[in-house]
């Protein structure tokens, strides 16, 4: 190349005679001149870094989810899909050629993931829009939202990346009709074989599992090396922690766990509605320092918290029209809103003004508890139980992130919980943190999220495997 660059800055001049012959610029083919200087200036492209199909995020304040301190007036370069490098503009030279975004006085975080969500095709596109770019399945029928997921994978269906359970496994007869009922721990641990079979990211487990079946769930699950969360019924949370359960969905079994003789609520959760109204009462009468003993032991077990605090939130809210005109419910179409059929929700769990009192009653003991979890660095993960009545998926996430912040995190742990701690979660180590090498899921905010957690509903801009799309896009197909 130095030799090159010699000969074409030479000045014209006669081959030399006698000896060896020497070449000059000259001495070329007019055609063999143009192919040496379009190897050099090729040469030269590439040893500047080429910006073909590269494309640059500029000038962003970053929280990248790894927890270290924002990167201001940040760089993030974006190839096939993947961080190619991210830091301060002082850091990271943008390459020659790539296509530029300017996001001066922006905000970036990474995708957003819900951690207990019950994704459909109607779904995907608003999860995304709202800056939610991964979503972990927790149940539904099984051969749907297998399928749901590989078309998501292969491109066919625009939405989140999905962590999937499969369906729900359950005790007989099983509480809803798309869950798998066991009987028996034989049955049990073949529930768990069919989950490692259609490489499910966790197993689930629901209400009537009891302490037989939750043994043979435990240790098939331990052998296969898939972690195992839990809607717990007939099992304190303490128990199902030492048995093997990774995750507590909705804070299930805590209260049982941290009761006197929780016997009678136990047998409660022979019926859902029974079980659920009985634990709802239940939190409004535990003191901090039994609360404190549960959360203790439970941190030390290594047990993630899943909280869903928008879903006890909104069943406080079920019968009240004023709280629902003020839940983002756009993107749930109305044929999605007939089906909720709250009336008949309201009917079927025999629901009162007493019971929406008590509900509203215990958020705070269940806050206390969420404080004191992390008090002593439990991990809490943020998931919504969307799309269940009144919580619209991707807008849920952010009511959760703020009703976190509310019960005492703070918006950084807040973000964390919806990003690095929620790809821990799932066991996903691309996702979650913005790194050089992980997929270049982020958010582009129009607001400060680490200053006021309302920040993260500002979605300017979701980038998405790589893609930008502006959320009106995302939109469109909003029918």
């Amino acid at each position: 190349m130095i030799r090159l660059l010699q000969l074409l800055s030479q000045q014209p001049s006669h081959p030399r005679t006698g000896g060896s012959i020497h070449l000059t610029y000259r001495s070329y083919t007019p055609v063999t001149r143009i192919v040496l200087l379009g190897l050099v200036l090729l040469s030269l492209g590439a040893c500047s870094g080429s910006g073909a199909g590269a494309t640059a995020f500029i000038g962003a304040s970053v929280f990248d989810g790894s927890g270290t301190p924002p990167i201001l007036d940040a760089v993030i370069i974006v190839r096939d899909g993947v961080i190619e490098a991210i830091g301060s503009e002082a850091d990271v030279r943008v390459p020659r050629g790539a296509q530029e975004f300017r996001l001066d006085g922006s905000w970036v975080i990474p995708g957003l993931i819900d951690s207990h969500a019950h994704p459909s095709s109607w779904t995907l596109t608003r999860f995304l829009a709202y800056g939610v770019t991964s979503v972990r399945g927790m149940g539904g029928d099984q051969e749907s939202i297998v399928a749901l997921r590989d078309s998501v994978s292969i491109g066919s269906l625009l939405g989140p990346r999905l962590f999937i359970s499969g369906a729900m496994i359950d005790g007989s007869p099983a509480t809803w009709s798309n869950a798998t009922s066991v009987s028996s721990q034989s049955e049990a641990r073949q529930a768990v074989d069919t989950r490692v079979l259609i490489e499910a990211a966790q197993v689930k487990i629901y209400t009537k599992i009891n302490r037989e079946l939750l043994e043979a769930i435990g240790d098939e699950a331990s052998a296969l090396q898939i972690p195992i969360a839990a809607h717990l019924g007939k099992v304190d949370a303490i128990t199902a922690a030492r048995m093997g359960v990774h995750s507590l969905e909705h804070m299930t079994g805590v209260v049982e766990a941290t009761m006197l003789d929780p016997t009678r609520l136990l047998r409660a959760h022979s019926n859902f509605f029974a079980g659920w109204k009985a634990a709802g009462r239940a939190w409004a009468n535990l003191d901090s320092a039994g609360l404190d003993a549960t959360a203790t032991t439970l941190v030390e077990a290594g047990t993630v918290i899943v909280p869903t605090l928008v879903q006890y939130e909104t069943y406080g809210h079920l019968a009240d029209d004023e709280y629902i005109s003020t839940l983002d419910l756009e993107g749930v179409p109305q044929a999605v809103r007939d089906d909720w059929n709250i009336p008949d929700l309201i009917r079927r769990a025999q629901l009162t003004q007493s019971d929406y009192r008590m509900f509203r009653r215990s958020r705070p003991a269940q806050d206390l508890f969420i404080r004191l979890y992390r008090s002593h660095n439990g991990t809490v993960v943020a998931g919504t139980d969307a799309p269940a009545q009144l919580l619209a998926p991707g807008a849920s996430l952010h009511d959760e992130l703020a009703l976190l912040v509310a019960a005492g995190l703070s918006p950084r742990e807040a973000i964390l919980s919806a990003t690095r701690h929620a790809a821990e979660l799932i066991e996903a180590d691309t996702v979650g943190v913005l790194a050089p090498g992980n997929v270049a899921d982020f958010v582009v905010l129009a607001g400060n999220p680490l200053e006021d957690i309302h920040n993260t509903r500002t979605v300017e801009r979701v980038v998405f495997k790589g893609a930008s799309y502006h959320p009106d896009e995302l939109r469109l197909d909003w029918r």
